[in-house]
């Protein structure tokens, strides 16, 4: 088998990969340099309970529509309104 690979672009994409990683690591040392040390560890214990559950908002909201779906279903006549169809155009009195 005969490979192969020009070396040129092999280089660069290393080099761009790398020139990435250090770019990313100094844009994260000035956005954390200023601050104190307890901002570093909130942001750090953020961090990790975003990592071990990214979706708590959503599920939170999904609980929250499912026991207003459960207390609707138990209770539909409550929900629902006694007005006839058409009254809400019409005016007071």
């Amino acid at each position: 088998m005969d490979i192969n690979v020009d070396t040129g672009k092999a280089f660069l994409v290393v080099g761009l990969t790398i020139l990435g990683v250090i770019l990313v690591n100094v844009a994260i040392y000035y956005s954390v340099r200023g601050k104190g040390t307890i901002h570093q560890i909130e942001l750090m214990r953020k961090a990790v309970g975003q990592a071990r559950n990214p979706w708590e908002g959503e599920d939170t909201a999904l609980k929250e529509l499912s026991e207003m779906v459960r207390q609707f279903k138990e209770h539909p006549d409550e929900a629902t309104q006694t007005n006839e169809p058409g009254d809400d155009l019409k005016g007071p009195g």
